[in-house]
């Protein structure tokens, strides 16, 4: 029962997370003038506000469950005295009291009207990396020592950075999508295309920091070998893992190469609801394929690497 509940709020916390870093950082490439009071940004900002609560609970309840994990007991007092432990002795205890307290400052900014717009969202995104990356604490990018040990951690700080980024793109554009195809709306029609056609530059980024940081997380992981793909079930996990990643490479590329583009030309067009509604579902696949990469993202972060 506690690691089902520890795999749960894991997946929850990097949901949460990954939105509230996300959807900023996607919201502050789009550009002009009146922008961000479009209601597709004004929902995705919501989202983002919705995820860092959830962030919030997921941290406590990550807690309570790792904790539960390791207790000799499943009593209340005993695993409330693990709870201590963890949170006064340790690293993550750190980690989690400084995620909270970023989690916080971020949903005051989101909440805020008395900044202004473009500040308050950067202000969020800065804040919400740091608490992004209070989780490669807790992980496996923790557990090398030294100069090594630096070189993990960072790289598993970038892999959360970039894949945060994208996951909040996602979910900002199939906003948007969703949006202009209900509303039959050439303004939103047209936010979608501006918002597709500049994350493209953002994207190829991504997805080179993405590739480079997961190997090296890999061989600092499992080692320099391929037989921990096979062997065991972080592994195959991890093989399944990259197969929905794939996917997800291919969508990316059929929305910048293909559908991206008919868009595009459809604006010249009377009607524009094919090309957004194509692009809209082949978003919402993408975004799917990125949640379920979440989920096996938290499971692989309770398994041994190099157990059966």
């Amino acid at each position: 029962m506690a690691d089902g509940l520890l795999v749960l709020s894991r997946f929850a916390l990097y949901v949460g997370l990954m939105l509230t870093f996300g959807v900023p950082v996607f919201v502050l490439q789009i550009r002009g003038g009146n922008v961000l009071v479009s209601p597709a940004l004004r929902r995705a900002t919501r989202v983002a506000n919705v995820a860092t609560i959830i962030g919030l609970l997921a941290s406590m309840t990550a807690l309570w469950a790792m904790a539960e994990a390791m207790s000799p007991s499943s009593d209340a007092g005993a695993v409330g005295s693990v709870v201590r432990m963890l949170l006064t002795q340790t690293a993550v205890g750190i980690a989690w009291d400084l995620r909270v307290a970023l989690l916080g400052i971020c949903l005051w900014l989101g909440l805020s009207a008395g900044v202004h717009a473009r500040t308050r969202v950067a202000a969020h995104a800065v804040t919400a990396a740091m608490a992004l990356a209070t989780l490669a604490w807790a992980g496996h990018g923790a557990m090398n020592d030294g100069a090594i040990g630096w070189l993990h951690l960072g790289a598993d700080m970038a892999h959360l950075w970039v894949a945060g980024a994208w996951v909040g793109a996602l979910v900002s554009l199939a906003l948007i999508a969703g949006s202009a195809s209900r509303h039959a709306d050439r303004e939103g029609a047209a936010l979608l295309s501006s918002a597709v056609t500049g994350f493209a530059r953002m994207g190829t980024l991504i997805v080179a920091v993405l590739l480079v940081s997961g190997t090296i997380n890999y061989i600092l992981t499992v080692g320099l070998t391929l037989s921990g793909l096979i062997d065991s079930l972080y592994g195959r996990l991890l093989l399944l893992k990259l197969g929905l990643f794939s996917i997800m490479l291919a969508l990316a590329a059929a929305n910048r190469f293909r559908l991206a583009p008919a868009l595009e030309k459809a604006m010249h067009d009377v009607d524009v609801g094919d090309a957004v509604v194509a692009l809209k579902h082949s978003l919402y696949l993408e975004t799917g394929l990125a949640v379920c990469i979440l989920g096996l993202v938290a499971w692989l972060g309770t398994l041994n690497p190099g157990g059966g």
